[in-house]
């Protein structure tokens, strides 16, 4: 054997080597970076009247690190609504791990609460994070027995966003 085919086969098994160095590493790293247990896509249109939406939803990747990943998608621009339209939505709303009802149960009662419109009005801040310590398999804390705002609420909530 010549030397510059020793050469070539030296570089050649040592790219090869180095090269499953590297794919074993990667293969480590990624499976050692879990996925988030929650996955939360919201489809609004952020702009003022919804903005706290997105502002609650996102303080949840902040409270559950790791474990929940939000993602807001503004239907005003062509690519959210064009994602929004796939969905089949016909109205804003939030899927949690692809779902937008889940089954709830506080202080013994089961009912369903639809992710689905305005926050605050058809679905509360204690019906999401019931459904997320279900989904962490946490013990549920203290929440309204009442998944729906007071008659009350509800009237004040619109009277601050007209148009929703």
């Amino acid at each position: 054997m010549t030397r510059s085919r020793f050469a070539v086969l030296l570089v050649v098994f040592a790219c090869f080597g180095a090269s499953t160095l590297c794919t074993a590493g990667c293969r480590r790293s990624a499976a050692a970076k879990q996925e988030p247990t929650v996955k939360i896509e919201a489809y609004y249109p952020f702009n003022e009247s919804h903005q706290f939406i997105g502002d609650y939803l996102k303080e949840l990747e902040k409270k559950y690190p790791g474990q929940v990943a939000v993602e807001l998608i503004d239907f005003r621009y062509p690519e959210g609504r064009e994602r929004w339209m796939k969905t089949g939505l016909s109205c804003a709303g939030v899927f949690i791990n692809g779902k937008t009802t889940y089954d709830v149960t506080r202080d013994g009662k089961t009912e369903a609460v639809n992710f689905i419109k305005r926050m605050g009005t058809f679905w509360t801040e204690a019906d999401m994070e019931a459904v997320i310590a279900q989904l962490l398999g946490r013990p549920q804390e203290s929440a309204k027995s009442s998944s729906k705002p007071a008659p009350a609420e509800k009237a004040e909530e619109e009277k601050r966003a007209p148009g929703r």
